[in-house]
């Protein structure tokens, strides 16, 4: 499970560190350290372990080939997903275009999600926590429609 928020560096290579909470997570769940990134619907970048990746491919599998949100959706996501490893230093190497997608250099936040994690450019992840903060009266009431 993927909980808290971290702040880590990208270094000018593209490397990011992993919080070690982190990788205790993906190791459990792969012992090469396989995590698949992809892009988030938002400007941010999204990590999946292996086996929470091959659940997603299996739910979209599942969607009909021949609605044009889902293919479009399709296209979004396996276009800007890539399998990377974590390194001997518990770091991952993300991918200019990646690093682009989301607006990352330097500083980042590490936002854990449950069974994911979220990586996002300090501005906008304060932006989207600023909207998300201000909603909660209005979160709760949504939630509650699907019994949570």
């Amino acid at each position: 499970m993927f909980l808290g928020r971290f702040t880590h560096t990208i270094d000018t290579k593209g490397r990011l560190s992993i919080p070690v909470k982190y990788r205790e997570t993906i190791n459990k769940k792969d012992p090469k350290g396989v995590i698949y990134l992809a892009t988030g619907l938002e400007s941010c970048l999204v990590v999946y372990t292996r086996p929470e990746w091959d659940r997603l491919i299996e739910k979209i599998e599942q969607l009909p080939a021949m609605n044009q949100e889902v293919s479009d959706y399709r296209r979004l996501l396996f276009s800007g997903a890539t399998e990377c490893s974590l390194d001997k230093q518990g770091r991952i190497l993300i991918p200019q275009n990646l690093r682009e997608h989301a607006g990352l250099s330097g500083d980042t936040y590490l936002v854990g999600n449950n069974s994911k994690f979220e990586i996002w450019h300090p501005e906008k992840w304060a932006a989207v926590f600023r909207r998300t903060s201000g909603n909660f009266g209005s979160i709760q009431k949504g939630l509650a429609a699907f019994g949570v």
